[in-house]
């Protein structure tokens, strides 16, 4: 679970323009735009080689709930569609 966090913190870091040390796990990501969730969504896809769900990401409102959902994708290696086509992440991106 560390790994996961330290990879989430670093993705979420980028997109604040903070350095990974300082995002914590109750750092609030809810006020993050489309564009920003798209943009960590598919960082952390990449990363953890697991398929996130576009209607759970908006409920993520921590980076513990980010990493937490993403543990829970990575154990489950649950894939029950095809990853997204760059196509569908980006309708998706810029919705």
């Amino acid at each position: 679970m560390r790994n996961i966090y330290q990879a989430v913190s670093r993705i979420i870091g980028d997109i604040m323009g903070l350095s990974p040390d300082l995002v914590s796990p109750a750092a609030d990501v809810s006020r993050f735009r489309y564009q920003e969730k798209a943009a960590a969504a598919i960082a952390c896809e990449k990363s953890f080689h697991v398929t996130l769900e576009d209607e759970r990401i908006d409920d993520l409102k921590t980076v513990e709930q980010w990493v937490d959902y993403i543990a829970e994708r990575v154990a489950e290696k649950k894939e029950d569609r095809p990853a997204p086509t760059d196509q569908e992440r980006e309708a998706w991106y810029y919705r």
